[in-house]
């Protein structure tokens, strides 16, 4: 199970198998009022049913630091939900790989195509990322349609998990290019939209200028964790 620190709490970690029994209690939870009642548990009901929970069960068997203290309520904030944004460059995303993993990556830049991405060697139950990972591509960049997967949400389960503001390209993706053109008269598109000409030889082992759908995506890292 991977572990990571809590943000801005170094002596406190997380990890995936700890979300997953959260989630699956919650939805348990949610579970026997629509069984019972025909309906889901109100935020009220959620949180008084959090509150007496941890204040009966949660003691110095449960968690450290509980020798002298108790639980008197716990409450639940809320806010508004964000608007819905445009997919950046710097974009952290997850997306659904199969029922049990998340798959990761980052937007890179726009090219006209749509937009270029780093998919990590990193998968999780929850869609959480272990920034520990951001240097191992599963597959080299690829080329993305954002509209229809981060916008419209009109195919897979794909979503920007955090912001990277004044992201810069790193010098990794120097040698990254995609092949359009025709026999003869081929040309190489950088990660910086511009191009220039290549011949057949040097288009081996690059990608094609199109982009990648869910299901293509899926099919790329099925086949390189068949290759590991």
């Amino acid at each position: 199970m991977g572990w990571w620190n809590i943000p801005d709490q170094k002596d406190a970690v997380i990890g995936d198998a700890v979300l997953d029994s959260i989630r699956h209690f919650l939805k348990e939870l949610s579970h026997e009022y629509i069984e019972d009642l025909g309906r889901k548990p109100t935020l009220l009901e959620l949180e008084y049913a959090l509150s007496l929970a941890f204040k009966v069960n949660v003691d110095d068997e449960i968690a450290s630091g509980m020798e002298e203290l108790e639980i008197k309520q716990v409450v639940l904030k809320t806010a508004k939900r964000p608007k819905r944004f445009k997919p950046v460059p710097g974009d952290l995303f997850a997306f659904r790989y199969d029922e049990q993993r998340y798959g990761f990556g980052r937007l890179i830049s726009k090219l006209g195509m749509g937009m270029i991405a780093e998919i990590y060697d990193y998968f999780s139950a929850q869609p959480i990322f272990d920034p520990n990972y951001a240097d191992k591509w599963l597959i080299s960049p690829v080329i993305l349609n954002p509209y229809g997967l981060f916008e419209c949400r009109s195919e897979g389960e794909w979503l920007i998990i955090d912001k990277t503001p004044n992201y810069v390209v790193s010098e990794k993706f120097n040698d990254v290019f995609f092949v359009t053109g025709t026999p003869g008269k081929l040309q190489g598109v950088r990660v910086d939209n511009s191009r220039f000409d290549i011949s057949k030889e040097e288009a081996l082992g690059h990608r094609m200028y199109t982009y990648y759908d869910d299901a293509h995506i899926k099919k790329l890292i099925t086949d390189a964790l068949k290759n590991k």
